[in-house]
């Protein structure tokens, strides 16, 4: 049985809005991670797509049916999410770079096994009562790209949309995604459940299991204050909220992004942990 123990969903920027989500329902847990606008007013008259996705997906993972494939209902999650957009949006007209995408990553606890899918770089850590620790989620190499790019930047004391150079880049590489040969995300092309990526793996238990995105994650990937492992004995231990305080603090004392590079001082954060007996 999967039981809930305790989440965590901090904004990057208290100023604005929040684009993570996450939920659980059953034997089932979830992460969202809107993807930020890259674009000014938002398309969906909500505060930005980014959100608008990341929330819309999170009411219609709860309100999936138990017995539903995991792919189908992000299949299904998807083209809702195309249809309600397209009336939100007036059926406007717009760059592949503007279309709202998210990361998600979905677990189900079931037949003694763990088994999941994700698209995008959301993360899961789990560890069983035997003390093996599994990770899932990424890309991996998706974190290194990203802080070499940041690190080019010349103009990273600017509001994002103001630095010419790099959110034309980054236009670029988001025009890249869900198609044929690229990696993939959720978003309004319901062809992404075909490319989710789908592991399962055995626990021993009681286990604990970690899902976040890449914000929090950031803990692991990107600063290195702890390991998969340590980091589910630090969310049991500690809590949370003195992680997400410990988050915070790296960031603060790197706000320039000299030690760490880059888009953000500091991105959403979002996890939850939940218990498997």
């Amino acid at each position: 049985m999967l039981s809930f123990v305790e989440s965590i969903s901090l904004a990057g920027d208290r100023a604005k809005q929040n684009d993570d989500a996450c939920g659980f329902l059953g034997d089932r847990a979830w992460v969202l991670d809107g993807a930020t606008d890259l674009h000014g007013a938002p398309l969906s008259h909500a505060a930005s797509d980014a959100s608008w996705l990341a929330h819309f997906a999170n009411a219609r993972l709860h309100a999936a049916e138990p017995q539903a494939d995991m792919r189908e209902i992000v299949r299904m999650a998807s083209v809702w999410a195309a249809q309600a957009f397209a009336a939100a949006s007036g059926n406007a007209r717009f760059e592949r770079w503007r279309s709202p995408i998210s990361s998600l990553l979905m677990i189900e606890a079931k037949d003694g096994e763990v088994s999941g899918i994700d698209l995008g770089d959301s993360r899961m850590f789990a560890l069983g009562a035997d003390g093996v620790a599994h990770a899932v989620g990424g890309p991996a190499t998706g974190r290194e790209a990203e802080t070499r790019a940041a690190a080019q930047q010349t103009d990273s004391e600017k509001p994002l949309l103001e630095r010419t150079n790099t959110i034309e880049m980054l236009r670029r590489s988001r025009a890249s995604l869900n198609q044929a040969g690229a990696h993939w995300t959720f978003g309004i092309d319901p062809n992404c459940a075909d490319h989710a990526r789908a592991w399962s793996f055995k626990l021993a238990r009681p286990a604990h299991v970690l899902l976040m995105t890449d914000g929090f994650a950031a803990l692991t990937d990107q600063y290195g204050a702890y390991d998969a492992a340590g980091l589910v004995h630090a969310a049991l231990d500690k809590g949370l909220q003195e992680l997400g305080r410990e988050l915070r603090a790296i960031e603060a004392q790197d706000a320039t992004g000299a030690l760490h590079p880059r888009f953000k001082k500091s991105d959403d954060a979002t996890a939850l942990l939940m218990r498997l007996s």
